[in-house]
């Protein structure tokens, strides 16, 4: 029987990382100082491709995660590349007694700092990101852009399926509901697993922080970054409130 964890994992196993790769790594790069061997530290690595990624071009990467599994697929993946990519379990909450490093850069892609509990974790974070980095160092990340959600009434994502680690079929749905605060969505989360004839549904749900432009750039000022970029996409376009999913940053120390 697949746990939650497990689901996500076969999620992952799903997504077309080879195209996401090409769209996202390119921008990681850019925010890299042109030194040898730079350290990055990725928070909520996931399964750790974009960790491997980076690594593979030379850089000294360190990864963590909240998720069990995903740590073991991350180590997976790094020996199967060759990598010595450093992977721990931690959350992002309380990651920072945990690293002793400076990096010249630090990643967060996927939405993950919507998932901290509210604006005020979300600056602390930002902080200790802020005195983990080199004097020269860059934070880059990515979060949604819930002006535009919350205006366009999106909710519904797009259907997937996949496989299960014992070969399961299993269905995977999502969707928000904006209705219940104006700090947040839930995102409702429900796979849909085949076991012999029968259907068995597994349901969880996330509390994502409503982040906008004005939000996030209010943060990071108080984090104590003065100079940063938002942009609308991956290639640097300019960001629009109204138009744009993604909220694309790049943070100079």
């Amino acid at each position: 029987m697949s746990s939650f964890d497990e689901l996500a994992l076969a999620y992952d196993r799903v997504i077309d990382w080879e195209k996401r790769l090409q769209r996202e790594i390119p921008f990681l790069v850019d925010s890299l100082l042109e030194i040898a061997e730079p350290r990055v530290l990725d928070i909520a690595c996931g399964s750790g491709r974009h960790s491997v990624a980076l690594a593979k071009r030379g850089a000294r990467v360190t990864g963590f995660d909240n998720s069990k599994e995903m740590i073991q697929a991350a180590k997976e993946l790094a020996e199967q590349n060759g990598v010595s990519t450093k992977f721990f379990l931690a959350d992002m909450t309380d990651f920072a007694e945990m690293v002793r490093d400076e990096f010249d850069l630090v990643v967060c892609l996927g939405n993950s700092l919507a998932l901290l509990p509210n604006t005020d974790a979300l600056t602390r974070l930002l902080t200790e990101v802020h005195s983990l980095l080199d004097k020269n160092g860059r934070f880059a990340f990515q979060v949604l852009n819930f002006q535009e959600i919350v205006s366009t009434g999106f909710r519904v994502f797009p259907m997937k399926t996949g496989v299960t680690e014992y070969g399961e079929e299993v269905v995977f749905s999502r969707f928000y509901d904006h209705s219940g605060s104006s700090t947040h969505s839930k995102l409702i989360l429900t796979s849909h697993v085949k076991e012999g004839e029968n259907w068995r549904v597994v349901s969880n749900s996330l509390d994502v922080l409503r982040l906008d432009k004005p939000t996030v750039s209010q943060s990071l000022s108080a984090a104590g970054f003065s100079d940063f970029q938002l942009f609308g996409d991956y290639q640097e376009s300019s960001f629009s409130g109204t138009s744009d999913r993604n909220i694309v940053v790049r943070a100079h120390r």
